[in-house]
């Protein structure tokens, strides 16, 4: 189980952040279905990362995230779900991978899928 950290003045940090809940959302929404309960949220927290928290400490992530407008909220009859309105940042390698791809594609070393299919398409 994940430990909550302490700063660099001794006090404890949050658990979670906003990315682990972006990454949530990443993991678990669908374009068919892009909303998430709190416990849904929480569960998959600990599902894929092995983060424990409560529900009402996801409710307060995604209540100050609201506010930071990176989520959205929606009133299902008497429950509340939320969306997220943003992606989550790519892992370090992801970014160098994507940025290296450019590059290549930039000096004509790789072809994009889109030339590949016009090829295909003649």
């Amino acid at each position: 189980m994940a430990t909550q950290n302490r700063d660099d003045d001794g006090r404890f940090s949050e658990k979670i952040r906003d990315q682990d809940v972006l990454r949530a959302f990443d993991a678990e929404t669908t374009d068919d279905d892009p909303y998430l309960t709190v416990g849904e949220v929480a569960e998959a927290l600990a599902e894929h990362w092995d983060v424990e928290v409560t529900d009402e400490a996801v409710r307060a992530r995604l209540e100050r995230m609201r506010d930071d407008e990176t989520v959205d909220r929606r009133q299902f009859g008497p429950g509340v779900a939320y969306r997220a309105l943003v992606a989550p940042r790519l892992a370090a390698d992801v970014t160098e991978t994507v940025e290296t791809t450019d590059d290549e594609l930039a000096d004509g070393e790789t072809t994009s899928h889109d030339d590949l299919w016009e090829r295909l398409d003649e």
